[in-house]
């Protein structure tokens, strides 16, 4: 590996590997938009980078797998893939994009089925809006009056969502519920999981909050329809194509995973403070994944500490094991120092060393399931607080070297300045490379 400087002022090398930060209008992009999910990557980026990094016949693993791009795009770059997830819905995701076996004109009648169904149930509403209707937030609690239903046991749905849409959505849904063949009924509630966050009150993806205006109204299912609809288009240009299978699972990062990998291309959270459970609330309650708060928070707790709020003491000894790394200790004392004096209770110092703990433990299962001469791309970005900068990618690098691994390169793919924080902040793609002990 380069020698690299651990809190370095200049950007790393970087490498003519083909990597779009945009999105292309070619025959993948359909499937691989059917879901969006925070920070996630574009298809052509992890298409392009697991053609440098695999070979022909070499199984593709994606430990963190999110809303399945990464074993998309090995699919249709020709290999075998396995993707896992802490987060059911997001497991869901994937295996909608990669089961390929469900046949589109079931797929079509299902969607009239549901949508007449689902039309049926709220015929005590008036007709659906043909647009989206917006109130003023003076009114909210007025006009929630006026549809008295039950809401999911996570109180905080009460203004994430408005009466009307959530009456039309559980209705849908209900429709859904009502297809028994699995595959088909899984397509059909990612696409009822595509508009979720469109019809309610507030905006994600980074950083949740609360729109201007709520959303009084909303066509659900003709939104509904349109979004299957295009879907179904989407997937009947690829089905027909022999592609290998693509495994969705769920599983933790820091323990689970299949028995052997040839490559790993993967996103792990990045140390940004943010909640990325937190980004699917809306859909996980509605769709049944967790139903109130303390279901979430059950889930949260399996997920790297990637945020203030992701920091739990069932979990401390992320921070102990993190804190053995004399950088990361040097952060943390970095950090720590920035929050002298301060009155809030959240400590990005301790999440700093809570979330690279975690990672050890994921890198060291990685180097366990991977074959020998295996090859890892881990796409990571850099993070600050209060002014102290968090160089992940080398941070990474050195905990992967520790654990057998040698680092081959660190491949920046943007650099942006943080003006509240004055430094720069890149994304990089770090390259590691499993030799025989």
């Amino acid at each position: 590996m380069q020698q690299l400087a651990l809190f370095p002022t200049e950007a790393s090398s970087t490498i003519g590997v083909p990597v779009a930060n945009q999105t292309t209008n070619s025959l993948h992009d359909g499937v691989f938009g059917w879901y969006h999910y925070v920070q996630d990557f574009h298809g052509e980026f992890a298409f392009n980078w697991i053609r440098h990094l695999a070979t022909p016949g070499d199984v593709i693993w994606d430990p963190f797998s999110g809303s399945g791009t990464t074993v998309l795009a090995s699919k249709l770059a020709g290999h075998a893939s396995f993707g896992y997830d802490v987060n059911p819905l997001m497991v869901d995701v994937g295996r909608a994009k990669t089961d390929w076996t469900v046949d589109p004109t079931l797929l079509d009648s299902d969607i009239n089925a549901v949508a007449a169904l689902a039309t049926q149930g709220t015929a005590n509403l008036d007709p659906e809006p043909v647009t989206t209707q917006l109130g003023k937030w003076d009114d909210y609690e007025y006009l929630q009056g006026q549809h008295p239903i039950v809401y999911p046991s996570d109180k905080v749905l009460y203004r994430w969502i408005s009466a009307c849409p959530l009456v039309r959505f559980n209705s849908l849904l209900g429709a859904v519920r009502s297809i028994e063949d699995e595959p088909r009924r899984r397509f059909l509630t990612i696409a009822a999981a595509a508009i979720m966050m469109a019809a309610a009150n507030v905006r994600g993806r980074p950083n949740i909050s609360y729109n201007r205006r709520p959303t009084i109204d909303f066509p659900v299912v003709n939104k509904f329809v349109s979004q299957a609809r295009t879907m179904v288009r989407d997937y009947a240009r690829l089905r027909e194509l022999a592609l290998p299978p693509a495994t969705v699972l769920n599983g933790d990062a820091r323990s689970a995973g299949p028995a052997v990998a040839d490559v790993i291309f993967t996103s792990p959270p990045y140390p940004n403070d943010m909640e990325y459970v937190h980004q699917t609330r809306l859909e996980l309650a509605l769709l049944g994944y967790a139903h109130d708060a303390t279901e979430l928070t059950s889930l949260k707790k399996r997920m790297i500490s990637s945020s203030v709020k992701l920091v739990y003491s069932e979990n401390s000894w992320q921070k102990t094991k993190g804190l053995q790394n004399e950088h990361i200790a040097r952060l943390h004392r970095h950090i720590s120092e920035t929050l002298a004096g301060r009155r809030w209770g959240w400590n990005a110092a301790d999440m700093v060393a809570h979330y690279f703990g975690g990672m050890q433990s994921v890198l060291k299962n990685w180097y366990q399931r991977l074959s020998v001469d295996g090859r890892v791309g881990c796409v990571i970005g850099d993070s600050a607080f209060n002014g102290v900068r968090v160089r992940s990618d080398e941070l990474i690098a050195e905990i992967a070297e520790r654990e057998g691994f040698s680092a081959t390169d660190i491949h920046v793919v943007r650099s942006r300045w943080h003006n509240k924080h004055s430094v720069d902040l890149r994304e990089s793609v770090v390259t590691l490379t499993k030799h025989a002990l």
